[in-house]
C-alpha cells in the first residue's frame, strides 16, 4: 500500500479526532502516562480552525483514507507543530517523518527558519524519534517566550511539566538550532 501526504481540507476535520485517538493508544503501555489514551484531542473545530489559519497536511492511503495528519502554526520565530498522529495501523512506514518533511517544505516556503514541537521526553516514539529527524531539544534558558508559554499552559492541563520538552529544527542549515 502507497500513501500520499496531501495539505488538508475542511471535509477531513471529522476524521482527525479520530486518528488522534487511536494513535493515543500507545501510551498504554508506558507506566504513568497510560491516561493519555483516554485523554481529550483536538476538537473537529479546532482541526478546521488550523486548516483554515495554520499548516495542516493528512496522510491518505490508496482510497484516499485517512491514517494520519500533522497540524501547527506559525509562532514567534518558527512553524510549531501541535499535533502529529498515525493510526496505529499505519505506523512505522514513515507517515510521521513525511507529515514532519511537508511541513519543513510549508515552513520553507513562509520563509520560516525552524520548526518546533512540545512532546514527552524518553518515550520513544516522542524525544528520541525526534532527535533522529533532527530536533534539538531545548533546555529552559534556551526556550523563547512563546514555548516557556505553551509549556506551562500544557502543565496547566494535567500534563507533567518534568517529562515534558521543546525541541527546535533548524530548516536548511544543518547542524544549528
Amino acid at each position: 500500500m502507497t500513501f500520499r501526504i496531501r495539505p488538508a481540507i475542511p471535509a477531513d476535520a471529522s476524521h482527525l479526532p479520530g486518528i488522534e485517538r487511536r494513535s493515543g493508544v500507545l501510551f498504554r503501555q508506558w507506566p504513568g502516562l497510560e491516561w493519555i489514551a483516554d485523554d481529550t484531542v483536538q476538537s473537529e473545530e479546532r482541526h478546521r480552525s488550523l486548516i483554515a489559519d495554520g499548516v495542516a497536511f493528512v496522510a491518505a492511503d490508496d482510497d484516499g483514507g485517512l491514517v494520519g495528519f500533522l497540524n501547527g502554526a506559525e509562532a514567534a520565530d518558527a512553524l510549531h507543530l501541535w499535533q502529529i498522529a498515525v493510526d496505529p495501523d499505519h505506523q512505522r512506514r514513515g507517515l510521521g517523518r513525511a507529515l514532519i518533511g511537508a511541513a519543513e517544505q510549508a515552513a520553507a516556503a513562509r520563509r520560516i527558519r525552524a520548526l518546533t514541537l512540545t512532546t514527552f521526553r524518553d518515550v520513544p516514539w516522542n524525544e528520541p524519534y525526534y532527535r533522529t529527524l533532527g530536533f534539538v531539544t531545548l533546555d529552559r534558558a534556551s526556550l523563547c517566550p512563546w514555548l516557556t508559554a505553551v509549556l506551562e499552559a500544557e502543565g496547566r492541563a494535567g500534563l507533567p511539566a518534568a517529562l515534558r520538552c521543546a525541541m527546535r529544527k533548524r530548516i536548511g542549515d544543518p547542524g544549528t538550532v
